[in-house]
């Protein structure tokens, strides 16, 4: 797990450090430096030479440094200064006297085009950038963007606000961001994330009480998350101890969503799963799932089967309802119905999200919520707009408000359970494809069905959904991805080794 921060974060972070813990704001600087110039020789030729384009601030004082670090290991390299000299803050007061000292060239902005520099390092703003970009510095990047160097930012493409990803008019477009102690969430947010390239995040010893005294920062997963959060494989078990998943989808010729999440939930390692859908879907789902169990609720038209119903309610360990169940007025009776009287673990997804009301979720704590926007937006009550503004707080608020667990579908997937925030950064272009989103709720009701609380089935289950369809992208291609391929592709993510995952 990594840290994801906003700007204020970030700042509140570093005050920590140098004013409660004590430690100079020089050190962090010169750590900063040593981590980005590790980078850039670990991956460029000693004789690329290196031109650090600095601003006034603290993130001019990182360039500053850096240049004078690799300059002193024997790389050539230059600084091209770019703001008033009366706005340098101290410590880059400081880190400009140093590198004069230390004979590192100052150079003008036309250098930027030199054949003689074949790697730019932006290190003209950090992440507290809080206005458009104008001016000299709107020059500077266009000129950046337009050299065709190779070009690595210092902790964040300047431009980018590190909030939200915004581009704040113009914004660097960066091979590779080198972002200090902890990741940004302008790098992981779209259209940041376009702008930083590959981002490594390197450690500059933040201390740990120090990164404690944020208030539920969010946060993501990485590969090693895996092991720790999926439910533990019991060798003497059986499909009774692994768990049973009731899925309740699929309307009259509509079963291909509750098809997909019955085939996600035992390719994630469920038990058993009986599925409750329209007397119409019983030959296609039989034969598309042979595996599972299946059971009519209600013939066409008619009242459901409240019999029926309450048996998917017993049966399942966990419960999946809303998968292509249509919006009927039966099936606003099949939704009411089970919220009602459910009090198990429940994935409300598709038609399951239209046909609910907000108030409905109130007090069932263990109701997970699977909207894309377009949903959130039918029970928030916000637009899509509106929403989006601020999709990670909104996914919170609601989810607070609602007293259930939200997985806010997105370019970047958050889970909130109305206090802590996850971000998904797995994942690619691919899966925006019809049945992606059946896939993920069966993947979760699979983890649920196994044991996994609900926060860590909704927030595991984004990821290994994610990955399953980063595997099949990076086998083939992102254009032809499938529902279909998604399922096959968690056979690929649930690979461990004595290592960790594979």
């Amino acid at each position: 797990m990594r840290y994801l921060l906003t700007a204020g974060e970030s700042k509140k972070l570093d005050e920590h450090a140098i004013h409660t813990i004590g430690f100079p704001g020089m050190v962090l600087m010169e750590k900063a430096a040593m981590t980005l110039v590790s980078v850039l020789m670990e991956r460029e030729d000693r004789e690329s030479g290196f031109l650090f384009v600095c601003g006034t601030g603290n993130n001019g004082g990182d360039g500053l440094a850096a240049a004078r670090l690799i300059t002193q290991q024997g790389s050539r390299a230059a600084v091209v200064m770019v703001g008033k000299p009366e706005k340098l803050s101290e410590d880059a007061k400081r880190q400009f006297a140093l590198a004069a000292a230390c004979d590192v060239p100052i150079v003008g902005a036309e250098a930027v085009f030199s054949p003689g520099y074949r790697v730019i390092v932006d290190a003209l703003f950090g992440v507290g950038l809080d206005r458009a970009v104008t001016g000299v510095y709107e020059k500077m990047i266009s000129d950046i963007n337009a050299s065709e160097k190779k070009v690595y930012a210092a902790d964040i493409p300047s431009g980018i606000c590190g909030d939200d990803g915004a581009v704040m008019n113009i914004a660097v477009r960066a091979d590779v961001t080198v972002t200090f102690g902890t990741n940004k969430r302008g790098l992981v947010l779209y259209p940041g994330c376009e702008y930083a390239g590959q981002v490594v995040v390197g450690d500059i010893g933040y201390p740990d009480a120090s990164l404690r005294s944020l208030e539920n920062p969010a946060y993501y997963y990485e590969p090693d998350d895996l092991r720790r959060s999926i439910p533990a494989r019991r060798p003497d078990g059986h499909k009774g101890s692994f768990g049973r998943v009731s899925v309740i989808g699929g309307s009259e010729g509509m079963s291909g969503a509750a098809l997909f999440s019955a085939r996600a939930s035992y390719m994630t390692g469920a038990g058993m799963v009986k599925i409750y859908s329209a007397a119409s879907n019983r030959a296609i789902l039989l034969s598309g799932v042979p595996e599972a169990l299946y059971a009519c609720y209600g013939e066409k038209e008619e009242e459901p089967d409240y019999q029926a119903l309450d048996e998917a309610i017993e049966w399942g360990g966990c419960i999946v309802l809303g998968p292509g169940l249509g919006r009927s007025g039966r099936a606003e009776k099949i939704v009411s119905y089970v919220l009602a009287n459910c009090g198990k673990p429940l994935v409300l997804d598709g038609d399951g999200i239209n046909l609910c009301k907000k108030e409905m979720l109130y007090g069932k704590r263990g109701v997970i919520l699977t909207p894309h926007p377009k949903e959130f937006s039918g029970i928030s009550g916000k637009t899509v707009e509106e929403l989006k503004k601020d999709f990670l707080n909104e996914v919170r608020s609601f989810s607070g408000e609602a007293g259930c667990i939200v997985v806010g579908k997105d370019a970047r997937t958050v889970v909130s359970d109305g206090r802590e925030i996850y971000v998904n950064v797995s994942g690619n272009s691919g899966m925006g494809t019809a049945g992606s989103g059946d896939v993920l709720t069966g993947i979760i009701a699979g983890l649920l069905a196994q044991g996994a609380d609900c926060f860590t089935a909704a927030r595991m289950g984004a990821y290994i959904h994610g990955l399953s369809g980063d595997c099949f992208a990076k086998r083939c291609n992102q254009y032809s991805l499938t529902a279909s391929d998604l399922i096959d592709g968690i056979k690929e993510v649930m690979i461990f080794d004595e290592k960790g995952w594979t």
